[in-house]
């Protein structure tokens, strides 16, 4: 079985390098993004199983992204990670086709299992 794939999207560089740190080292293959231009470039290189997204990106919003990676096909699993609660984003959120909401902080368990628990994209 191979790695799952994940792509984080987070402006916030030390948050976004950190995670795919702890990705990398268990056993996934992991690369951050720090704006939805550069998410665009690498999802259609890297074609990610899974995309964590920040809802607040310096040059487009997150549910902007989240919609236009979930037009493809297949799409990958999307998981918003914002600092406001659900009721103030989910359905918002849900809309743009993403399948979670993690509230920051992100705990590594959170992390870990949603990864764990995505299904591959394909190749």
């Amino acid at each position: 079985m191979r790695p799952t794939r994940v792509l984080i999207v987070d402006d916030h560089r030390e948050s976004a390098d950190m995670m795919a740190a702890v990705l990398s080292i268990e056993g996934h293959q992991a690369e951050a993004a720090y704006d939805g231009g550069q998410a665009l470039l690498a999802d259609a290189r890297f074609r990610p199983d899974v995309v964590l997204i920040d809802l607040s990106l310096p040059d487009m919003d997150g549910c902007q992204l989240a919609a236009r990676l979930g037009g493809e096909t297949p799409p990958p699993v999307l998981i918003a990670i914002s600092g406001h609660d659900a009721l103030e984003v989910g359905a918002r959120v849900r809309a743009a086709g993403c399948s979670r909401l993690l509230v920051k902080p992100v705990t590594v368990e959170d992390l870990l299992s949603l990864v764990a628990d995505a299904p591959s994209r394909g190749a």
